[in-house]
């Protein structure tokens, strides 16, 4: 029997029939590469009863779950739903691994790879128990909040597991410095950013044409565009703002602004919009579309926008608005650097600043030539660097030579 490659996302939020466009693309990469691989997710173990509905509903584009819940808005509550929060982690932590022991035991394993997630630990208790490597896939530190029961053993847990990792892989340059400055070895740590399959994306006349009669956009307008989440990191107010500032500048070709998303700050930043009299005229807000139209309607673009982003991972649109031929104007972070060159493949501008954003848009909507040399160089660029097959099949095939199995 081959031996497996156990990818395991132990969150109780993760769900292999709706794994989110990054998982979803990492497992079918491996598979593509040759690689058995087994993908666990932490929702698919939860007792009946406690499965998430929102396993069940369709992948949106941009959609974030949000919490809502009314004790979540009570004042003062905040370190009991977080300790709350931290228990149902260490119960569901106990049953992936009872999960692991029943069902994998017997079986062949290469390696365990495990999606960091906070207070859970049974994969690398399985890798060890089993004799194989572990590799962590970290994303940042799990816990961003101050009081509650068990933080100081999540906190513990975390610097433990980046300790005794065999292999610790990253998604910029940018994070793996900041563990190294933390005192973890950076020999072990390997750097797989966000990719793209760029057979899914590419400029499409007849849909430009379609999506942009569908918006009432005319021929001769520059269509600005972002796609993605509403969540705070993105800073969708701010190209709401910017929105209005281009609405005050236009010159002989009118720019447009189309925002597609859903998440927490969606209603903020359509009432902003409508405060600043620019929905629907020069700004346009549709709510979260499923992944399979997302390359029609940035075939509809001329100019791509990421409003804002964590200063520590380029984002996996970035790789989608470049495999689409777009410039993409996104804030100016190290880890936005590592993926786009400013003048060549993109165009950066200051962060949390909405006049240089709106400035960069212009620019960009007045020079038709230099628009269409940026999104050829950017295509050519995420074509040979950013694919799956250049980022985390390298990396796991990277692992595998170095750990001999």
């Amino acid at each position: 029997m081959k031996k497996a490659v156990l990818y395991v996302c132990a969150g109780r939020s993760f769900f292999r029939s709706a794994p989110g466009r990054k998982i979803g693309e990492v497992v079918r990469c491996w598979g593509d590469a040759g690689h058995d691989v087994h993908h666990l997710c932490g929702g698919d173990i939860l007792p009946e009863g406690q499965t998430s509905g929102g396993a069940k509903a369709p992948h949106l584009y941009g959609a974030q779950k949000t919490y809502t819940r009314w004790y979540r808005r009570v004042p003062g509550a905040d370190p009991l739903v977080h300790s709350l929060s931290e228990w149902r982690d260490i119960r569901h932590d106990r049953q992936m691994r009872t999960h692991l022991r029943k069902k994998y035991s017997w079986h062949p394993v290469r390696l365990v790879w495990e999606r960091s997630s906070r207070l859970h630990d049974a994969g690398m208790r399985f890798a060890r128990q089993i004799r194989v490597p572990y590799v962590l896939e970290w994303k940042d530190h799990l816990v961003d909040y101050d009081r509650s029961l068990f933080r100081g053993r999540a906190l513990k847990l975390e610097v433990r597991k980046n300790a005794e990792a065999d292999f610790i892989v990253v998604e910029s340059g940018v994070l793996k410095d900041g563990l190294a400055r933390e005192g973890v070895d950076p020999g072990k740590i390997i750097v797989a950013h966000n990719a793209v399959d760029v057979t899914q994306f590419s400029r499409a006349e007849a849909a430009r044409a379609r999506v942009r009669a569908e918006l009432g956009i005319s021929d001769d307008a520059v269509l600005a565009g972002y796609l993605g989440s509403f969540a705070f990191y993105h800073d969708a107010p701010r190209l709401v703002r910017a929105a209005a500032l281009i609405a005050g500048r236009q010159g002989k070709r009118p720019v447009k602004v189309l925002m597609v998303g859903a998440g927490k700050e969606y209603s903020q930043s359509r009432a902003l919009a409508d405060q600043l009299g620019v929905l629907d005229d020069t700004l346009l807000m549709l709510p979260g579309v499923p992944k399979d139209q997302v390359p029609e309607l940035l075939s509809a673009l001329k100019i791509a926008v990421l409003p804002g982003s964590t200063d520590i991972i380029c984002p996996i649109k970035v790789q989608e608005y470049m495999a689409s031929e777009l410039p993409t104007v996104a804030p100016d972070y190290a880890c936005n650097r590592e993926v786009l060159e400013d003048g060549v493949t993109g165009s950066l501008f200051k962060p949390k600043d909405e006049a240089d954003l709106a400035a960069k848009i212009i620019e960009l909507a007045g020079d038709p030539a230099g628009r269409m040399s940026i999104g050829k160089q950017a295509r050519e660029v995420v074509a040979k660097c950013f694919t799956w097959q250049a980022t985390w099949v390298r990396a796991l095939d990277e692992i595998l030579a170095a750990s001999g199995s």
